[in-house]
């Protein structure tokens, strides 16, 4: 039980963080709120927010692979691998975002970002 939590926490928290960037996309969200506001023009925007969410896409598609509700022919070692180094890259991105020169991913994307990474170390941890 514990572990379908962990897994459909991260599927509704990747989801949300698409739905993040397709609103800065759209210019819902202005792009100075996001990249800890180092982004110069919307060429650039239009670049880091698109790498953002096919790698969120990935990274759901990662858990579906692990969680069996997507049934892919990829090994499970190279699945718990693949949550190793999204561990290291939220535990990464989540120091980043202290040092964000905005308030709205200092105070909101931070948290977020170490959720990502407990979940996904929590879930690398789990055998296959």
């Amino acid at each position: 039980m514990k572990n379908r939590r962990i897994k459909t926490g991260l599927l509704l928290l990747f989801s949300f963080i698409i739905g993040f960037h397709l609103l800065v996309i759209s210019g819902i969200i202005t792009y100075e709120n996001v990249w800890g506001g180092r982004l110069k023009n919307q060429k650039e925007m239009l670049l880091f927010e698109t790498l953002s969410i096919v790698l969120n896409a990935l990274f759901m598609v990662v858990v579906l692979v692990k969680s069996r509700y997507l049934k892919l022919n990829i090994s499970p070692k190279i699945i718990t691998v693949l949550l190793w180094i999204m561990t290291f890259l939220f535990t990464l991105n989540t120091i980043g975002n202290l040092f964000a020169v905005n308030n709205l991913e200092q105070y909101i994307a931070t948290p977020i970002t170490l959720l990502l990474g407990i979940l996904c170390f929590m879930l690398a941890r789990e055998r296959a």
